[in-house]
């Protein structure tokens, strides 16, 4: 016998919370003269909403702690992120977070400042080197299981589609394959069937719009979900939907609580998206770029092992948002604003 989807996601979300639990930095905050502490932050893209909003909590955290941040984005250009890393390390950064575009090639620049002697802290992807300093970000085989999980208790069968993220993106490998730990069973057992299963370049939202399309032509439009690993990929998926006029009759899953998703949850064409607590990330990661940059050690209650050794990390929990939660989740949070998502719908479907 089942129990029901609700308790089950409330258990999972209890579990992560307990165990993502946010870390406590022992990193002082005194206040020092402006730009006196300078920290580098190498960015993969700036495309996607999130990606702002880290960067505006961050700058902000680390400016209140006396610190001046500079940032670099690369785009999409491995190349170009190792030559911006050399850049920062050049101009006498005391501390450097990474978001790496590749997890693989990025070891060039965990390498690099290590020559520097800089400390190094991944941000929300792990580049897998032991001489990562810090790892701050959401587990993302948490995310991944939260929206096969809640897809699945939604639509128990049909044909399914898969639009993962990025290949060169570990993060989007590790959805994946959480994803797939909760399909599987059901796959076996053959209530369902997975008719598309494809990675998307740089997260792209209208590689993701090619891919819906050709999954809704192989299976003549018999389809009953799509797991998409992020709000973009997402948006392009529906928007091939819409043109079949498939959108809100098929389960679609996202990450991150972009504006864009979350009216397209209340209106129906999405079911849900993952959100993750930015503001609390991005302050949690400035102090502790900071504490890194002046030598001071940092506590945490989480740790990864990388090969032989442990990275000490701060994880923080994900939560399920669904047109149910969107005020009691990420509006109360300050995170989306509810008059800019008033003015977007209908007053029917406002969220309650």
């Amino acid at each position: 016998m089942l129990t029901s989807p609700r308790s089950i996601l409330q258990l999972v979300l209890l579990a992560a919370a307990l165990f993502f639990s946010p870390s406590h930095l022992n990193a002082e905050q005194k206040q020092t003269s402006s730009g006196s502490l300078k920290i580098g932050f190498l960015m993969d893209s700036l495309k996607v909403e999130r990606w702002q909003t880290d960067l505006d909590r961050f700058q902000k955290r680390a400016a209140e702690l006396g610190a001046e941040v500079l940032v670099e984005t690369a785009e999409g250009d491995d190349e170009l992120q190792l030559q911006q890393a050399q850049k920062l390390l050049a101009s006498g950064v005391k501390s450097l977070v990474l978001v790496p575009h590749d997890a693989d090639k990025a070891i060039r620049i965990v390498s690099a400042a290590k020559a520097k002697h800089v400390p190094l802290l991944c941000y929300e992807r792990l580049v897998r080197d032991p001489d990562v300093s810090f790892f701050i970000g959401v587990d993302a085989s948490a995310v991944g299981y939260l929206q096969a999980f809640t897809i699945s208790q939604l639509a128990p069968k049909g044909n399914y589609a898969l639009i993962g993220g990025s290949f060169s993106d570990i993060n989007a490998k590790i959805l994946h394959d959480a994803q797939m730990r909760v399909l599987k069973p059901m796959v076996d057992h053959g209530d369902i069937k997975i008719v598309s299963d494809t990675w998307t370049k740089d997260w792209d939202p209208s590689e993701a719009y090619a891919h819906m399309s050709t999954a809704i032509e192989t299976s003549k439009g018999d389809i009953t979900a799509v797991v998409t690993s992020n709000d973009g990929t997402a948006g392009g998926a529906i928007q091939a939907l819409e043109e079949h006029k498939l959108a809100g009759k098929v389960f679609v899953s996202g990450q991150d609580a972009d504006l864009a998703a979350i009216i397209r949850i209340l209106d129906g064409t999405q079911t849900m998206t993952v959100y993750k607590p930015l503001a609390s990330q991005a302050r949690l990661a400035a102090e502790a770029a900071v504490a890194w940059a002046k030598g001071e050690t940092i506590k945490t209650a989480a740790a990864i092992s990388i090969g032989d050794k442990t990275i000490p990390a701060t994880l923080l929990a994900p939560v399920a948002v669904t047109k149910d939660n969107v005020k009691q989740t990420v509006i109360k949070d300050g995170f989306q604003n509810l008059e800019t998502i008033q003015k977007s719908l209908p007053k029917e479907k406002w969220p309650k």
